[in-house]
């Protein structure tokens, strides 16, 4: 069979719009596998929010309670004091 110039070029454009449609077909695979991939990174980063505002809420009453503790020390440091100078 003899190629003519108009048979090849309908041929060349037919394997060019397959390779296209192969190429989006592909294209849209790895943007399917991106927002995947974004979607558990959105996800790993809500719950790593959760979790530093929950070490902050802890760690203030945390520094709270210590803070409370070390008062009642020096209370009972000052009670100790003048219990010892005064007998």
């Amino acid at each position: 069979m003899k190629l003519t110039k108009e048979f090849r070029g309908e041929n060349d454009m037919e394997m060019q719009i397959a390779d296209y449609k192969f190429r989006v077909r592909e294209l849209e695979k790895l943007n399917d596998i991106l927002k995947e991939e974004m979607q558990s990174q959105y996800i790993e980063m809500t719950q790593l929010r959760s979790i530093e505002e929950a070490h902050k809420n802890i760690n203030g009453k945390l520094r709270t309670r210590i803070k409370r503790l070390e008062d009642m020390i020096k209370e009972q440091n000052e009670h100790i004091k003048l219990l010892t100078v005064h007998p």
